[in-house]
């Protein structure tokens, strides 16, 4: 599953370089914010005084790509960064960065000689709404590579409290979406056991399901629906995995392509009439924070001039 290939492609290339002020009332950072694109126009900075995002509202910044001092106040720890291009679409926000060690690198820790972990590139944290971190599973396998057990060994294992099991295979198969608790410990030939490794995690393959409606109802035929220009339309999304990451459109213009894909939000509606001066056809899918994405939902938009 390929996340990167599902969302509008606006991100920020960062080249640290890091230094505060001798203030100790403010601290400042220096950066460069360089575009991968070239109708990335600005960059959005919210400053935080915490992690915790739902409890307060952040501090904003704009800058234009390039070199720039960031100014820090006393009492924010930390920023996050996202990328505007061309008609105010508007790129997804970075990690949140702490302010002290932004631009250092992170001290090396020691790995236990008989650890066996999995592979943590096919789990990875998605916030929730309470501000708590919950692990997901990126692909239908998760595959344990022992680091110090190199020929024979077997795994014990066992899945949300059942039966222990024993499989001489390093891949463990998770097709359905539901929450996970693997247990498992991995031992060689000559009985030498990492000891009991425990993971929770959710799967995620199922995606979004979107309703396209008007805000209000058009007026319609056996076969035709007729909505004013000042009708807005309506998009739904709803995922009950990961949780929406975008709603994305695209759309043709009678007798030419589909355009590129852009983001869905409270500008589109105003732009959604005048994208083409005649008939169009409209495509919106969702895709939630995995990836996932629907099947387009489409609507084709036919002008007409008649009048009562």
């Amino acid at each position: 599953m390929n996340v990167r290939l599902c969302k509008l492609k606006i991100v920020c290339l960062l080249c640290f370089s890091f230094g505060f002020s001798n203030s100790l009332i403010s601290k400042q950072i220096q950066f460069t914010l360089v575009p991968d694109r070239e109708d990335i126009i600005q960059y959005e900075l919210e400053l935080w005084k915490s992690d915790q995002m739902d409890s307060e509202i952040p501090f904003r910044v704009l800058s234009n790509p390039g070199p720039i001092n960031l100014f820090i106040p006393d009492g924010y720890e930390y920023f996050r960064i996202r990328a505007v291009a061309k008609r105010k679409v508007r790129g997804y926000w970075t990690e949140l960065y702490e302010v002290n060690s932004f631009g250092k690198k992170p001290k090396a820790r020691e790995t236990a000689v008989a650890k066996v972990p999995v592979k943590t590139d096919v789990l990875v944290p998605i916030q929730t709404k309470d501000g708590n971190s919950e692990l997901f599973l990126t692909s239908k396998q998760i595959t344990i590579v022992p680091t110090t057990i190199t020929k024979q060994f077997k795994v014990r294992y066992r899945v949300n409290g059942g039966i222990w099991q024993t499989t001489q295979s390093p891949h463990m198969d998770f097709p359905k979406d539901g929450n996970y608790r693997l247990e498992y410990k991995v031992t060689n030939e000559l009985g030498v056991s990492d000891g009991l490794q425990i993971w929770e995690f959710k799967v995620d393959q199922t995606p979004p399901e979107s309703k396209l409606s008007f805000q209000n109802p058009p007026f319609s035929t056996k076969q035709t629906n007729f909505v004013s220009p000042n009708n807005r339309l309506v998009i739904q999304s709803n995922d009950l995995g990961s949780g929406i990451g975008s709603i994305r459109y695209r759309y043709v213009c009678d007798g030419g392509s589909f355009s590129e894909y852009l983001i869905w939000n409270e500008e589109s509606n105003k732009e959604l009439y005048s994208i083409c001066p005649g008939n169009f056809r409209l495509e919106v899918s969702a895709i939630d924070r995995l990836g996932n994405e629907e099947i387009p939902k489409t609507i084709d938009f036919i002008r007409t001039s008649k009048v009562p």
